[in-house]
């Protein structure tokens, strides 16, 4: 898995409210969560948070990038490394460079199901008009 994409056109979007969207939803499900702005886009990381992640030094988190227009916006979202002190040269490779950015993992169901999840909530927000 590298990233799973997304295109909205023609809905009209509002970008800062569809990134507060993305970011409020892994809050409530319980992920730790930060959001950074660049003129390209924005990035929203979202981990799980614990004693035995911490001791395995997993800093994997899940990296959703949201860019384009109102009218043409993607979504992608993949396995990123944990970025702290979120900056705009951190934002920019995701933006610029997501090959480079985002790594690749086994697949599990557990994974799936978030992904699973996620994309439903999102495109029912959309649906319902985030403008």
């Amino acid at each position: 898995m590298k990233t799973k994409d997304r295109e909205f056109n023609g809905k009209n979007i509002d970008l800062d409210k569809l990134s507060n969207v993305v970011e409020q939803y892994f809050q409530n499900e319980k992920f730790k969560t930060q959001l950074g702005k660049h003129p390209n886009g924005t990035l929203i990381q979202a981990t799980k948070e614990g004693l035995l992640r911490s001791i395995a030094g997993m800093d994997r988190s899940y990296s959703i990038t949201i860019s384009g227009t109102p009218d043409n916006v993607k979504i992608s979202i993949g396995m990123g490394k944990w970025l702290q002190n979120l900056g705009v040269a951190a934002i920019e490779s995701f933006l610029l460079t997501p090959e480079l950015a985002f790594f690749e993992v086994p697949e599990s169901l557990w994974g799936f199901e978030i992904e699973d999840k996620f994309w439903k909530y999102i495109e029912n927000q959309i649906d319902l008009g985030i403008q």
